[in-house]
């Protein structure tokens, strides 16, 4: 069974370097190094763009479009305040931990915490129909 050898391009190129250095033949590893792009891929955005705020948008603008399809019509008053409340009364921290002891997913700001923590909630209870 041949051995199978894992380079970066960075290793890659030095090995060139120092073989063609040497006096050795290293047109094979340039063929090899060819075959990959010579710039590295961009990174992602850090922040997802439905974690950003639009400029002139409201916070229950804001809630409805990150989180306005857990609740059938979209986030009313009363869930709001009760957001609001949730955003007040904890720390981020204690919004994760509450997520993921109710088995939802710790992502995102405090206010999306927080409405994933009421529509769960409400749901268990009977209180509220979520979608």
């Amino acid at each position: 069974m041949p051995a199978k050898v894992t380079l970066s391009l960075k290793e890659l190129d030095e090995l060139i370097e120092k073989t063609e250095a040497q006096g050795g033949d290293a047109a094979e590893l340039k063929k090899l190094r060819a075959e990959f792009p010579t710039t590295q891929p961009r990174q992602p955005a850090r922040r997802e763009t439905w974690l950003v705020a639009k400029e002139d948008e409201t916070t229950e603008e804001r809630l409805n479009r990150e989180a306005g399809d857990l609740f059938l019509g979209g986030f009313s008053a009363d869930v709001l305040g009760t957001c609001i409340e949730y955003d007040s009364k904890h720390s981020l921290g204690e919004l994760r931990a509450m997520c993921v002891e109710a088995g939802l997913s710790p992502s995102g700001h405090k206010k999306l915490l927080a409405a994933k923590l009421i529509a769960h909630q409400w749901e268990a209870e009977g209180k509220r129909k979520v979608a």
